[in-house]
């Protein structure tokens, strides 16, 4: 087993964080699991939509491994941020989850990036699938997590402003060294109250391998404004649209992975 890398990401609001919950779910039900779910947004939000405690952090453990680092032990450093990583993977019903808190910090954190990757490369044969929850961009995936991803989910919401900003991740991932295999264009709420669809202008919509359309949910919209979990009776209106996307996910490349790095 060997977990697949599938990274969401979007400008805020667009729904990327509650996308991820619910193909989360979805993998889990279809026993496509055990899942690491991944948060690397700085403003963490995954654990409130997946219903489960977060009591400490990545960047909490840099702190620690900076102190660490002026101490004399008899444990390597290494070993001792393994020990450190596993006290705060939060156990869920079906998947674990790890939450990157704040990358911003008067130390440099290098050492503990490097061992940090390395920790999750170890990881990744223990987990059928790794859901990451970026936030807009993917400096942050790139930097600090995985050099490689099965399936880009840009989430966008079905607005020209939305559209162009996936587009716009989709160009920043051209430039950075993460082999992307396959993109996804979720386009999500569509058909909600002040939506315009119909006359919507696609220009500076992304490139992508497949699209899949999100309809508006009340249900989904109620639970995020309150602050509520998603679980498998979650977004009614948008279950069939999940299911799409997990498929579309889980489904065998079609083509090689993209070129990555620079544009020479």
């Amino acid at each position: 087993m060997t977990g697949r890398i599938f990274a969401f990401s979007g400008k805020g609001g667009s729904g990327k964080t509650t996308l991820a919950s619910l193909v989360l779910l979805e993998l889990v039900r279809l026993k496509h699991r055990p899942v690491l779910a991944v948060d690397a947004d700085p403003n963490a939000t995954l654990a409130m939509a997946l219903g489960v405690r977060v009591d400490g952090t990545v960047a909490d453990l840099r702190d620690r491994m900076g102190e660490a680092a002026d101490k004399v032990s008899e444990i390597p450093k290494d070993r001792l941020m393994g020990q450190w990583l596993a006290e705060i993977l939060v156990e869920g019903a079906g998947f674990d989850l790890l939450t990157m808190g704040r990358p911003e910090g008067p130390k440099c954190y290098c050492y503990v990036n490097g061992l940090l990757r390395r920790y999750l490369k170890e990881l990744r044969p223990n987990y059928a699938a790794i859901v990451v929850d970026c936030e807009a961009g993917m400096e942050y995936l790139s930097r600090l997590t995985v050099d490689d991803v099965d399936a880009l989910v840009l989430v966008a919401e079905a607005t020209r402003v939305g559209l162009t900003s996936a587009g716009r991740i989709a160009k920043l991932a051209d430039s950075l060294p993460v082999s992307v295999r396959k993109r996804l264009l979720a386009v999500n709420k569509f058909g909600g109250p002040d939506s315009r669809e119909g006359s919507m202008d696609i220009t500076g919509a992304p490139d992508v391998d497949a699209s899949v359309r999100i309809p508006y949910d009340d249900d989904l919209y109620r639970r995020s404004v309150m602050g509520e979990p998603v679980d498998a009776a979650a977004g009614p209106r948008a279950r069939s649209a999940i299911e799409e996307l997990t498929r579309l996910c889980l489904s065998p490349l079609s083509n090689e992975a993209r070129p990555t790095g620079p544009k020479e």
